[in-house]
């Protein structure tokens, strides 16, 4: 899998998910880092498809570097679009990428595999009024983006009613209380295990990339529930066919000594505050380094 400096490579950027804002920067610096050695051009994408496509077929790239985020980029509608064209492109493929996105749909592999994950419930089911607090997200989206702490059935009742045409995107689950771990793989190997250290209770969007939270890497746990990590962590990478790279999500309880999977990201961000290439710092490759590795990766189903 050796990559051509002759090679024509186009990075996807924008999208028409939430996390636009964040395929923006990560685009932005994959291109800049990429332009110095490749021949390279940027498309951006919004809501008209057939811009897309034809803008995909003019370019006539060798490879696509996704940097899309969120609906439409991660979750297996471009990827498809990809194999038709039978355009290789980085990261995982359809099915893979599909069924990470979705955060009911993958604990169903989560449960097959004896992984232990939050309980979840349908957001307009009764829930036991013990469960508090509760934790309410997108099924489908990342960047922490609408991630809520429900304290209460007041404030359920309130969201409820505030996003009432909208509550089928959404899905509630158990709050785990302890600590915020996360576990990079690179070309299909553990790249990092990294602790979120942060001042609220929830790794939301703020502390993502505003109010940038600490990373520790590599952080202090027993020898065995780091071996935990990496076990579970490449199990779900494979079972789901994940292609080169993945963060997978986990909170620890200090008190239960219990690990409990979030979720699997097939597209972890590329940005400057991003966790997975600080892994890949750790470990001697650079951010030049790191794009080259996902190019080479680059697949089309298809072929």
């Amino acid at each position: 899998m050796n990559l051509k400096k002759s090679e024509k490579i186009s990075v996807l950027r924008g999208g028409i998910s939430e996390e636009k804002e964040i395929s923006i920067l990560t685009a932005n610096q994959v291109y800049d880092t990429l332009r110095k050695k490749y021949d390279i051009t940027l498309i951006d994408v919004d809501n008209d498809c057939n811009k897309l496509i034809n803008n995909l077929i003019r370019s006539k790239p060798d490879k696509i570097f996704n940097c899309l985020h969120g609906i439409f980029g991660e979750d297996g509608q471009l990827q498809s679009i990809l194999n038709y064209l039978k355009i290789p492109y980085t990261h995982s493929g359809v099915l893979a990428s599909s069924i990470a996105m979705n955060k009911v749909v993958s604990k169903y592999f989560y449960k097959a595999l004896g992984i232990r994950f939050p309980q979840h419930f349908d957001i307009n089911s009764k829930f036991i009024n013990s469960s508090y607090p509760l934790i309410v997200k997108p099924i489908c989206g990342g960047s922490s983006k609408n991630l809520l702490k429900i304290e209460n059935q007041k404030q359920l009742n309130d969201f409820k009613n505030k996003d009432f045409d909208q509550l089928h995107k959404y899905m509630v689950e158990e709050f785990i209380d302890g600590r915020e771990i996360t576990v990079g793989i690179l070309e299909d190997k553990i790249c990092g295990i990294m602790e979120i250290i942060f001042t609220s209770e929830i790794y939301d969007y703020k502390n993502k990339y505003q109010a940038i939270a600490k990373h520790l890497l590599d952080p202090k746990l027993p020898e065995n529930v780091k071996q935990k990590l990496k076990d579970i962590s490449l199990r779900i990478h494979k079972a789901i066919n994940c292609k080169c790279i993945s963060r997978l999500d986990f909170r620890y309880n200090t008190k239960s000594k219990e690990l409990f999977l979030l979720e699997i990201n097939t597209q972890p961000g590329l940005t400057q505050n991003s966790l997975l290439p600080e892994m890949a710092r750790s470990k001697g490759t650079d951010f030049l380094e790191l794009c080259e590795i996902l190019l080479k990766y680059a697949e089309c189903e298809f072929l």
